[in-house]
């Protein structure tokens, strides 16, 4: 099980984080929401180890570790593009496995395969980046904004990839695109006022306040 507690972080005088917890075993999907500024992207980056939290306890399995990279256990998907620009589409997906470069998800990128990343759109851009990362053999994946940009048959392309791979690993994936996530996710959890609440449906992200009540 992959699993942080007790996480503090102060931007200045600003608390972002504070006391928060989130665990993940394989085979399990964690959505996480959150509003804008509510620490999500803050949390998986201490996860991974790009940022460093005031204080935290951070288990992977039975180690007791003070990040995941560099490491095998965990593979991160950030928000910001990584990929090289000078790569090519083709190069890219010649890295990904079979089992995430699906006959549909490379049909859907064929006219692109001779083109430099750089060329891509930010939509085609972020969805290559998904499945690159998606192919990694770590037990553990993070993604943040998998569905960002991302044109919607390319979002359910992605839904089934993570369907298939939270099969076996455990994943913790947060996005804006709530109904996406809701669809893909074994158990979802919300971040408000620096806690974590288990959602069972949107009832409860209308109780948090995460989304306006149409029905009144």
């Amino acid at each position: 099980m992959l699993e942080i507690d007790s996480v503090s972080l102060c931007f200045g005088r600003k608390q972002v984080l504070s006391g928060c917890y989130i665990c993940c075993k394989p085979g399990e999907i964690v959505g996480l929401l959150g509003r804008n500024g509510c620490g999500k992207s803050s949390l998986l980056k201490i996860i991974f180890g790009t940022l460093k939290a005031d204080f935290m306890h951070l288990k992977v399995g039975s180690k007791i570790t003070k990040k995941t990279f560099p490491g095998k256990d965990v593979a991160y998907l950030p928000q910001h593009n990584f990929i090289p620009p000078f790569l090519t589409v083709r190069k890219v997906l010649e890295d990904c496995d079979p089992s995430v470069a699906t006959e549909e998800a490379v049909v859907s990128l064929n006219e692109l395969k001779d083109s430099r990343i750089n060329s891509l759109s930010g939509g085609e851009r972020r969805f290559l980046e998904c499945l690159w990362l998606l192919s990694r053999p770590a037990t553990y994946l993070l993604l943040d904004e998998p569905f960002s940009e991302i044109a919607p048959f390319q979002i359910e392309i992605l839904q089934d990839i993570i369907r298939t791979k939270g099969k076996t690993k455990g994943i913790i994936l947060t996005d804006h695109f709530y109904l996406p996530l809701m669809e893909v996710s074994t158990r979802i959890v919300l971040m408000h006022n620096n806690a974590i609440y288990n959602i069972r449906d949107e009832s409860d992200l209308i109780l948090y306040n995460y989304i306006p009540d149409f029905s009144s």
